[in-house]
């Protein structure tokens, strides 16, 4: 089998900076892990939290740290260090070939979207969000699976178009790009995202991210490869 993921991810309308932070790693004894987090501080939009919160959860997992144990202890420290002020949403997924499984992590009630035969179904999480979940994040386990699709989005890609009174079916619009050919990873990434920004008339009322795992067939090499896209402005 083989592991694919993508990332698609824009900011916030006339935002400079995107306050969504996500990031992906190797695991030590093999497979990744992908940090998603949003952070607030005194109730506004953080980056700085956020990132604090995923390149910390990032070195201990590098260290051989499970993954609720990292979040768990990330989480406390921020909400120690900020008295309170601060708060992480935070979603990991990563394909653990020590354990053999999908894990994922999270600490809020975004919902998490898994494709399999071109049926897509909404994973069953608590919906309850209190200050001892978010501290506490649940850890659920899947058996790693030939053709299934796991989805992860950010409150930005869920919460699209509801000022407009057009909100995004984000069930069906994922069944409708598995109904023919199998698209690819990115593929899926960027027609969510580019179908949550339409839903905002092009202009994203928040960060909006979108993560993509899929344990396909064998590749027919051993190479692994990145890419990357990252839009930057330099002022002259």
């Amino acid at each position: 089998m083989e592991l694919q993921a993508a990332i698609s991810k824009t900011a916030r309308y006339s935002s400079a900076a995107q306050g969504d932070n996500v990031e992906i790693i190797e695991r030590p004894h093999g497979g990744i892990s992908i940090i998603m987090a949003e952070g607030k501080l005194s109730g506004c939009r953080s980056r700085i939290v956020a990132m604090k919160a995923v390149h910390s959860i990032l070195s201990l997992i590098a260290n051989g740290m499970h993954d609720g144990a990292a979040s768990r202890l990330v989480l406390s420290n921020i909400f120690e260090d900020y008295k309170g002020k601060a708060q992480v949403s935070l979603h990991i997924i990563s394909c653990d070939l020590e354990s053999q499984s999908i894990v994922i992590t999270k600490n809020n009630t975004t919902p998490v979207i898994t494709v399999f035969e071109d049926a897509a179904e909404y994973l069953r999480f608590d919906g309850r969000v209190q200050t001892e979940q978010a501290l506490s994040p649940s850890v659920f386990q899947f058996e790693i699976e030939e053709g299934r699709d796991f989805i992860l989005v950010s409150d930005g890609i869920l919460q699209a178009g509801t000022q407009y009174e057009q909100p995004l079916d984000l069930r069906v619009l994922v069944e409708s790009l598995f109904e023919d050919d199998e698209p690819t990873v990115q593929e899926v990434a960027d027609a969510i995202l580019n179908q949550a920004i339409s839903q905002d008339v092009g202009r994203p009322q928040d960060d909006m991210t979108v993560t993509v795992l899929r344990i396909s067939a064998s590749s027919s090499t051993n190479i692994r490869r990145e890419y990357v896209h990252f839009p930057i402005n330099v002022s002259k």
